[in-house]
This record gives C-alpha cells, structure tokens and sequence, in this order.
C-alpha cells in the first residue's frame, strides 16, 4: 500500500492531477496527457523516492499508473 500511496502522490504532483480521477487504469499519455518532460520528471522521482533505476525501454512499457506500481513493486522486490 505505501508503493501505492507514494507513487501515486508522485503522479498527482507531476501532472497536477485530482486523485479521485486516478486509477489503476489512468494512462499517462492518453488521459494525463504527458509530455517527454512529465515522462523525465517521472522517472526522476520514482528513481529517488524509491531508490530504483528505470531504464528509459522500462519506462516505455508503463502506460498505466497500475502497471508502473507493479514495476515498482517487482524492482523493491529484486533489490531487497
């Protein structure tokens, strides 16, 4: 739940989003709208709340916010 909590204010920050529109299913391009320099902020604050590295060809395969919270998920998890 924390993975969750944290990343999702992650996002609300970046794009400036109400969290009760986000979900699981909230795609970052098609509903957030992101640009390359939201995707950049993105990474940088994942990468440093959670102490993670994302390669740029990960990051691509996230569309969602749930599928970027399961590879955070799968990252904390190959770390501990």
């Amino acid at each position: 739940m924390e993975v969750e909590k944290k990343f999702l204010e992650i996002v609300m920050d970046i794009f400036r989003a109400n969290p009760e529109t986000l979900t699981d299913d909230t795609k970052f391009i098609d509903d957030l709208h992101a640009k390359s320099i939201d995707t950049i902020a993105l990474i940088a604050a994942t990468e440093n709340t959670f102490g993670i590295r994302v390669p740029s060809q990960d990051a691509r395969k996230n569309q969602t916010i749930g599928q970027a919270i399961e590879y955070i998920k799968k990252k904390l998890s190959e770390k501990a």
